[in-house]
């Protein structure tokens, strides 16, 4: 939309010189978030790894959903995270913290190592 020479606003400033442009504030969030210090990515992919081990499993997906059922949870799945979609980061590590206890008890069953994250407190 914004490209220097072929964008939708370069076309706009060839009609209307003195428009001003900018990225909306959603998209430059998503631009500013790329660049996200080093123990920030870290936990970020360590929490797509956790999500990808139950959502891409069919066995442990259902045997969350029944831990959750049991544990009288609010929610009864996690959230995958997309980069295409900007705001989907912050849902996902909400949805993951909101049910940490009920993936605390799934990981020491099915992943040991990983369960192991949810201890470090950095």
């Amino acid at each position: 939309m914004t490209g220097r020479l072929s964008g939708v606003a370069t076309r706009i400033k060839k009609v209307a010189p003195l428009c001003k442009t900018m990225h909306c504030m959603i998209h430059r969030q998503a631009l500013a978030s790329k660049n996200i210090p080093r123990s920030l990515k870290l936990v970020l992919d360590s929490t797509v790894k956790i999500v990808n081990l139950i959502k891409a499993r069919p066995l442990n997906s259902r045997l969350f959903t029944v831990l959750c059922n049991e544990m009288g949870s609010t929610h009864k799945s996690l959230l995958l995270h997309t980069e295409v979609r900007w705001l989907s980061r912050g849902k996902v590590l909400t949805r993951l913290f909101e049910l940490r206890s009920e993936i605390l008890l799934l990981l020491t069953d099915i992943d040991e190592e990983k369960s192991k994250l949810f201890c470090d407190d950095e």
